[in-house]
């Protein structure tokens, strides 16, 4: 029997090439393309329907919500634009749906990319031979978020990512993240979300907006956290961009840790991913792993050892992890293949 695929259209403007996917669960992705000039889109999802998503409308953005698909499962998928009978732009990948609970996996996290779009595009590489469905990013993925020549660049170096679902924090040097709101499809009200990805629960803060005991965003965070525990993760992951403790130039943050640690510490979160003080940092405070990855491209800083302070490098690098029910693998890689930290978590449940 066939089955429906059930997909939604959103139209925006913009002046960028790429493809990417956002935004999946079990059943749905999202899958976004842009063009120079307006043209219509198509979209192939290959399920066994050989059905095609057509859409006569002339646009520099598609996006299209792909619903209907299986769980733990990949899909070939192709799309292009063509105006005129002129095609305009080509390109594609392979979807995968997140898994169901009890699946083992693998994801990456990075950070920084900004301002090197040679050292960005080698992280991305080297990730995108790691075969994963997931890429989490730790902010700050653009120079500036108002510099088109800047997602440009972003957007070139992510092209090797096609197959794998991207997410990303705001950083500082996404300020206030206009042109980051219209380009990804992020749940919630993309600032702030969080997700579901297998056993694993996932929540992304934006440490550029107030996250005080009295906002919106703390009250959010508090709720999801409750919400969670009545599910039972596996692990409990919170990425933002600005490190509450760090041994890099920019040292601290001490209102994150003044309101968000005592957080992170009695909701029992396994690992927060920060970017922001260029480098890689692991540090163990009071059952909570902290993991600095800000080596995506932005200039490196110094790293002075301290109290805390497990491992470092100051080396352009991306973070593996490979989740395998009872635990988690992690291994801090160069673009090379170079290990240059490693680190086995155990499920705490």
């Amino acid at each position: 029997m066939r089955r429906t695929l059930t997909i939604a259209t959103l139209v925006m403007t913009c002046l960028c090439f790429a493809v990417y996917l956002n935004d999946v669960s079990e059943n749905a992705v999202t899958i976004t393309w842009f063009t120079e000039e307006p043209s219509d889109s198509f979209l192939i999802v290959y399920d066994g329907s050989s059905e095609g998503i057509y859409s006569p409308i002339e646009v520099t953005i598609h996006r299209f919500r792909v619903s209907g698909l299986r769980p733990s499962t990949s899909y070939a998928y192709s799309v292009r634009s063509m105006l005129g009978g002129k095609l305009v732009y080509r390109g594609g990948g392979v979807l995968t749906t997140a898994p169901a609970r009890n699946t083992p996996f693998k994801f990456a996290a990075y950070g920084d990319s900004r301002n090197n779009l040679q050292v960005h595009k080698s992280i991305t590489s080297a990730i995108a031979d790691e075969k994963l469905s997931l890429v989490i990013s730790t902010g700050d993925i653009v120079q500036r978020d108002d510099m088109m020549e800047a997602w440009n660049e972003f957007f070139e170096a992510i092209q090797s990512l096609s197959s794998s679902v991207f997410y990303s924090a705001i950083g500082n040097h996404e300020g206030d993240a206009e042109n980051y709101q219209r380009f990804f499809s992020f749940p919630g009200n993309k600032r702030y979300y969080s997700f579901w990805y297998g056993d694993i629960f996932f929540v992304c803060l934006n440490t550029n907006e107030h996250f005080h005991k009295y906002s919106q965003q703390y009250t959010w965070f508090l709720t999801q956290l409750e919400e969670a525990k009545t599910l039972d993760p596996a692990f409990t992951i919170v990425f933002f961009h600005h490190p509450p403790f760090s041994f890099g130039s920019h040292g601290d943050h001490m209102y994150v840790k003044e309101n968000l640690v005592p957080l992170f510490e009695s909701y029992g979160v396994d690992i927060v991913l920060n970017g922001h003080d260029h480098g890689y940092q692991r540090i163990q405070r009071n059952g909570v792993t902290y993991i600095i990855t800000a080596g995506g491209g932005a200039p490196l800083y110094d790293i002075t050892p301290g109290i805390g302070l497990k491992a470092y490098a100051k080396a352009y690098h991306y973070v593996l992890f490979e989740y395998s029910l009872d635990e988690i693998s992690i291994y801090a890689k160069t673009p090379e293949g170079e290990i240059i930290d490693s680190l086995f978590l155990p499920r705490r449940r």
